[in-house]
């Protein structure tokens, strides 16, 4: 099936139009209940954002602000992170700690 590149709601349309014509009335119909099912659940967030790295132009005061947020977080949590230090340093000690990575390189979680 080849697709086009299309730019504009009413692109979309003439193509989708174009689609369900050529389908028994039973596909359309489906067709027509998908897109009412869209219109009545919002967009999910992307997967990717693209200002993703924007944190990379930050200024030095939201720099200063996101390390006295993290200092105040662990002084707050000081004990959960200290037991978390603990529980990983008996796991290296016996020797069950489990590989972020398989064999070939790729990940395991």
């Amino acid at each position: 099936m080849q697709t086009q590149k299309l730019f504009y709601p009413t692109d979309y349309a003439k193509a989708i139009a174009a689609l369900v014509a050529k389908m028994p009335v039973e596909r359309a119909s489906q067709v027509y209940d998908f897109v009412r099912f869209l219109q009545t659940h919002p967009i999910p967030a992307p997967l990717f954002d693209a200002k993703s790295d924007d944190w990379l132009n930050d200024t030095e005061e939201q720099m200063q602000a996101e390390d006295a947020l993290w200092n105040a977080t662990y002084a707050r949590h000081h004990d959960k992170f200290a037991a978390l230090v603990e529980t990983a340093r008996a796991e290296i000690i016996a020797d069950t700690t489990q590989s972020m990575f398989k064999a070939e390189g790729e990940c395991t979680l």
